[in-house]
């Protein structure tokens, strides 16, 4: 099954998921503490005023029970404050605190063990109340029966205060979250960094500045950069096979075709033109394939990380044209300057130029020159001479396979397309250039770098 988006997407999404999910934990558990701490406290209260009622028992002058004095606390004498409490005689009367006004806490039998026990029971209004009861035995003083005294309290007053807690609580969990979701982006972040200097590896693989990617990544992400490295050293293998095969292809035709133009040449001497011709032209074909898949084989196994000096290039270049024929009888010049370096195999770049000179040479009246210049991260090398040049409306066609414009030469119409495709194998392009007085064919190239 496929996978698809984004991987720090995913990541962070699903961190974020479960940091919100944590601090909603985290504030569900913090409120349930708040509460327990909360009701604790009542439990100390609420207990501090049961030994303040039991402590208050007593008979007034009508020998009725009462509690006097009654709790201090100010609510119980409000009606329906939420505070109460109320001491309920065994087949005696029922004391209750003014705050219940006439209603009658209903007490749970419970257990008669002396020890405060907790309680939920309905109140005036409606109201939910956190009881706490004890049962007790009074003195023989005031009767010897026993008694449950009970102080509740509004239960809605703890939820209240839980909530205000929560709310208080509230921004500082958004920041917390907030400061996880930025600690996770920033994990994330920082542990797919790898991953971008795999990406960063390969597309300089890709452009040639760099042929392996290396070991220089965690444990994690290196046998993954092994393989990628297993697979170009493969593809490396795999492309010299081909060059190879290619190239004994090639080499293994040139021998009987130049038997073939040996024929050719005899049998014109013998006037069997029309014969002479047609072989010649089937000749011409199968050297232009041989041409083109040798220039193929060696391209597609060129190095992309190359570098090639230039001058050198041109100079040796140079010296082999000036001793030809056609070379000693023009005057060939050069300006390239000695420190420029271009991205591209010194032989690539030699058989590049060696077309353009060696067109150059055929239609050049008086003059050849070979000029480089550095333009931003690019070198164009111009090759220009003072011949006729090729039509503006032809220049599209002489940079396509086989077309030879003109006829009477001796090519195979492969130059000019040949250094088209290696210019395009490099990175570059060819474009034509008419200076004045001159006609000339420019090759742009990436500059080398030279870190």
């Amino acid at each position: 099954m496929t996978q698809s988006g984004s991987l720090r997407r995913r990541l962070l999404t699903g961190a974020g998921a479960f940091i919100l999910a944590a601090v909603a934990l985290s504030a569900f558990g913090l409120g349930a503490l708040f509460e327990q701490h909360v009701k604790r406290w009542i439990d100390v209260e609420i207990e501090a005023h049961i030994d303040q009622v039991i402590a208050g028992l007593n008979r007034d002058s009508s020998s009725r029970l009462v509690v006097t004095p009654e709790p201090d606390h100010p609510r119980f004498q409000e009606p329906l404050s939420g505070l109460y409490w109320e001491v309920v005689v065994d087949q005696g009367p029922t004391i209750r605190s003014r705050s219940l006004w006439d209603y009658e806490l209903k007490l749970p039998a419970g257990a008669v063990d002396g020890e405060a026990h907790h309680y939920r029971v309905e109140g005036p209004g409606h109201q939910l109340l956190y009881l706490m009861q004890r049962h007790i035995e009074l003195p023989a003083r005031l009767g010897g029966a026993r008694a449950r005294v009970a102080v509740a309290l509004n239960e809605a007053e703890v939820k209240a205060a839980v909530w205000q807690f929560a709310k208080a609580l509230a921004p500082y969990l958004a920041v917390l979250a907030a400061l996880l979701i930025t600690a996770a982006w920033v994990q994330v972040s920082f542990g797919l960094k790898p991953l971008g200097e795999v990406k960063d590896r390969i597309a300089a693989v890709r452009t040639g500045t760099q042929s392996r990617l290396g070991d220089a990544f965690p444990a994690e992400v290196q046998p993954l950069a092994r393989e990628i490295d297993t697979l170009l050293d493969a593809r490396d293998e795999q492309i010299a096979r081909a060059r190879m095969r290619a190239a004994d292809l090639a080499h293994g035709l040139k021998t009987p075709l130049q038997v073939l133009s040996g024929h050719i040449n005899r049998l014109q001497d013998r006037g069997l033109r029309d014969v002479a011709s047609d072989l010649e032209i089937a000749t011409r074909s199968m050297q232009r394939h041989v041409d083109r898949h040798l220039a193929r084989a060696r391209l597609a196994a060129g190095q992309k990380s190359a570098s090639t000096s230039v001058a050198d290039a041109v100079d040796q270049l140079m010296s082999v044209v000036r001793r030809t024929p056609a070379g000693e009888k023009l005057n060939l010049t050069t300006d390239v300057p000695a420190d420029l370096r271009a991205a591209i195999d010194k032989d690539d770049l030699t058989e590049a130029l060696g077309n353009l000179l060696e067109n150059a040479c055929r239609y050049a009246r008086t003059d050849v020159t070979i000029t480089a210049t550095r333009d931003g991260d690019a070198v164009i090398v111009a090759v220009l001479d003072n011949g006729p040049g090729i039509a503006e409306e032809d220049a599209a066609s002489a940079l396509s396979r086989g077309t030879r414009l003109d006829a009477k030469g001796a090519g195979a119409g492969l130059g000019l397309a040949i250094v088209s495709d290696i210019a395009e194998a490099w990175s570059g392009r060819v474009n034509f250039v008419r200076p004045a007085g001159w006609f000339g064919v420019t090759l742009m190239l990436p500059i080398a770098d030279v870190r």
